[in-house]
């Protein structure tokens, strides 16, 4: 049990402010406001859900926490809709909390607004409820057999009154009359694709089309009048489709997510792929597609804590670029250090360093991400390895940064940070500046020779001197070398031969 003097200074350590966090695996939204063009963008991070100028991307506020993670968000032309639990959290204006709805026994999956009087929600036991928002009570009540008909995605088509089109992981789709209580159609029953799950679907920009996304990768625009399959795309790699959204500006484009990362640009004229963006999340699922009102901008977000905006303004007329981005550490941070009273230097294990500025966000940047191939062809140290295979499957591996020091007296003229990698031990320089990693690599000449040949050599701590011009570097030979922070030179060691027997742990 803690003393009294210690419960009383529990407040000291309470938590004040959560930096670089920007968003989940959950499907962000987008909140578009009709009578002016500030639209939100609505994240969830955890227990909260960040709101976010759409324009600049910049963090407008933050939730209260909740008392479970949040897994959907949805909004109307009023409200947003929250998730949390067996809980959904009902907001007016983004921040104050309206109503409370606790009906469900289970985890909320799945939140639809049904026009401004009503929402639809479905729980972990396959139960869907519409509510009525104004008298915060359940209007209809429907329990699914998972086996017969587990339910994966919602859609209210346009233009049909009082209709919900519901998809399940069999393969099938109904289509229910909420107000009249009634099953009014069956799609899928007797196709040979029911197989294959439904994992997305989503209204196109032609009334009685949607499309339909599944989990090997294909997608059908399918007309529900008729209940005819029009067109059927299918992507190259592996994977389910995970989100789709269509082009609003008057250009007939599909998007579509997977869960490699990946986003595909489809024409629908022409009926063929028109362009990709490799990896635009990597090795995560694509959460959410939003294509913005009569701009040719696509907002997309995944689990790697990436919130990126892409625009269509290439000389092709058909492929994009990155316009605009807000990220953090796709991984865990590894170290971190203060670079200043308002700036936070962090390393992660996805070997990205980037900085967090404590009071505004978009002031933050990314210095760049090193890779164990590159790091290794770069300073030739795979001189053994000439497998290509091994060589390709080590692109993509991060080299996680375990302890890095900076001195800003000098950052003005030269490089200011130094940087131990893990299980390296050479030495990386970066420059704060230019917010990019430095020519200079630190490691003595005497690691080469064969002295040291059969002995694993790592740098296990460094530090800049208070002047700027040296870094200090200790290794687990009990070596303390001393470089020039300007030219990269050595200048000089600690010691005869080594100042430890053993390995050197911390240098102040």
């Amino acid at each position: 049990m803690l003393s009294v003097s210690s419960q009383q200074q529990q407040h000291l350590f309470s938590s004040y402010r959560t930096l670089g966090l920007v968003t989940n695996h959950v499907p962000c939204i987008l909140r578009i406001h009709q009578r002016h063009s500030s639209h939100l963008l609505l994240t969830a991070i955890g227990k909260v859900f960040h709101a976010y100028r759409l324009n600049t991307l910049q963090v407008l506020l933050v939730s209260d926490a909740h008392t479970e993670d949040i897994q959907a968000l949805a909004s109307n032309s009023r409200l947003v809709f929250v998730a949390s639990g067996s809980s959904i959290y009902v907001y007016r204006r983004v921040f104050h909390l309206y109503q409370t709805l606790s009906d469900h026994k289970g985890d909320v999956q799945h939140l639809l607004p049904f026009g401004d009087e009503h929402l639809i929600s479905i729980d972990e036991s396959n139960t869907l409820r519409v509510w009525d928002i104004q008298s915060a009570s359940v209007y209809f009540l429907l329990e699914f057999d998972p086996k017969n008909f587990h339910i994966t995605c919602l859609l209210h088509p346009a233009t049909y009154v009082n209709k919900l089109l519901i998809a399940s992981r069999q393969g099938t789709m109904q289509l229910w009359n909420i107000k009249s209580n009634k099953l009014l159609h069956e799609f899928f029953s007797n196709d040979d694709i029911q197989t294959n799950s439904i994992t997305a679907i989503a209204q196109s920009t032609v009334v009685d089309v949607i499309a339909i996304g599944y989990n090997n990768g294909q997608i059908r625009l399918h007309n529900l009048r008729y209940d005819e399959t029009l067109v059927t795309f299918t992507q190259d790699f592996n994977g389910p489709i995970t989100s789709i959204a269509f082009r609003l500006d008057n250009v007939p484009h599909m998007a579509t997510g997977s869960s490699a990362g990946h986003i595909c640009i489809w024409n629908l004229d022409t009926c063929h792929l028109i362009s990709q963006m490799r990896n635009a999340h990597k090795q995560c699922s694509i959460a959410a597609l939003h294509y913005i009102p009569g701009e040719p901008l696509l907002i997309s977000n995944g689990n790697d804590n990436a919130l990126r905006e892409w625009i269509f303004d290439m000389p092709d007329g058909q492929s994009c670029r990155l316009y605009r981005e807000r990220c953090g550490h796709s991984k865990s941070p590894r170290c971190v250090r203060f670079h200043d009273n308002e700036i936070v230097l962090s390393a992660g294990n996805d070997g990205r360093l980037r900085t967090f500025h404590t009071i505004l966000d978009n002031l933050s940047r990314c210095f760049g991400r090193t890779t164990r191939y590159k790091w290794e062809m770069e300073l030739n140290e795979n001189e053994n390895n000439d497998n290509d295979d091994e060589k390709n499957e080590d692109t993509e591996q991060p080299l996680p940064i375990i302890d890095l020091r900076c001195e800003v007296i000098k950052e003005n003229d030269w490089d200011g940070i130094i940087a131990i990698h893990e299980n390296r031990r050479r030495v990386s320089a970066w420059n704060y500046i230019r917010a990019t990693r430095s020519q200079h690599r630190f490691e003595h000449e005497r690691f080469a020779t064969k002295v040291y040949h059969n002995t694993e050599v790592l740098a296990t701590c460094c530090d800049i001197s208070p002047c700027g011009n040296f870094g200090i570097i200790g290794y687990s030979t009990g070596h303390i070398d001393m470089y020039n922070m300007q030219s990269g030179l050595y200048r000089g060691s600690f010691g005869n031969t080594f100042c430890y027997q053993t390995s050197v742990i911390r240098i102040f």
